[in-house]
């Protein structure tokens, strides 16, 4: 009983902490020399794509000391974070399309406005049916998603969370949220035999987060990348689906990419708000 009152109490803590955070990539890209650009010839250029979370993507090719990528992290806005729900207090709201009419008024969110239109797709993607080999499920509440990934991945097993950290090497720099190319400072390690969750946080009016694994074809590692200057380092979790081959043909991967639909592995990097929970 009191090593379950220590879990829950850790992984609230790492919520909340995650919580006031969030990670964008960015539609620009600093200057490189030739030579680095020609190494790096799939990354996209300066307004190529609206969306910048399209910049996380990258081949498995680049996992490997020395590669530089260039990742823009923001320092999220702590006035727009939604509220954190108890299951008591989520499980008391409908969670289904069918009862959007009910949730915008609930909300009072107008029909008509980005954020309807935001709650409607969270809605739908957790409506999704898993594809062949997926597992999936949104948490609405700290409790549920710790239960529904201790029932999908762990069994007996304990559960491991990975997040995405930015640092800095001493209190006389502070983070910087900005613009820089990282380079992996050492050969990311793969962690062989686990089992994983990438869960995502949702738009929606209180903290929701869309989770998703595979149940084979999926390679998990711990990068560490740093900046130019060395002022700034990121460690965190990095995926590489291996089998694309069920994939949407229209995955926006392929396009960042430059490569054929479903026909090579696709890798990325997970925003600071993300969780990755890992199993053996």
């Amino acid at each position: 009983m009191a090593s379950l009152r220590f879990s829950v109490t850790f992984h609230t803590f790492l919520f909340f902490s995650l919580w006031v955070v969030e990670a964008h990539t960015s539609r620009k890209l600093i200057s490189t020399k030739e030579q680095e650009v020609q190494n790096n010839s799939h990354l996209l250029k300066d307004g190529e794509f609206e969306d910048p979370t399209l910049y996380m993507f990258f081949k498995i090719d680049d996992l490997k000391k020395g590669t530089k990528l260039p990742i823009y992290f923001n320092k999220n806005d702590l006035r727009k974070v939604p509220p954190l729900l108890t299951r008591q207090e989520a499980d008391l709201i409908p969670f289904t399309k069918s009862k959007l009419d009910f949730l915008l008024n609930h909300f009072s969110i107008s029909k008509e406005s980005p954020q309807a239109k935001a709650m409607k797709e969270t809605l739908v993607r957790c409506n999704y049916k898993a594809i062949e080999g997926e597992y999936k499920f949104c948490g609405t509440s700290l409790e549920s998603m710790l239960d529904l990934a201790k029932k999908t991945i762990a069994s007996n097993a304990d559960l491991k969370v990975m997040t995405t950290k930015v640092m800095v090497p001493s209190q006389q720099y502070t983070i910087n949220y900005a613009l820089h190319n990282y380079t992996f400072a050492e050969t990311p390690k793969e962690l062989v035999g686990i089992k994983m969750l990438g869960c995502h946080r949702m738009p929606y009016p209180y903290v929701v987060y869309y989770c998703h694994g595979h149940k084979s074809g999926t390679k998990v590692f711990e990068v560490n990348l740093v900046t130019d200057d060395g002022k700034h380092r990121v460690v965190g979790p990095a995926v590489c689906h291996m089998n694309t081959s069920m994939w949407n043909v229209d995955h926006e991967a392929f396009k960042v990419l430059k490569i054929e639909p479903r026909s090579a592995p696709v890798c990325h990097f997970f925003p600071l708000d993300n969780i990755v929970w890992v199993a053996k």
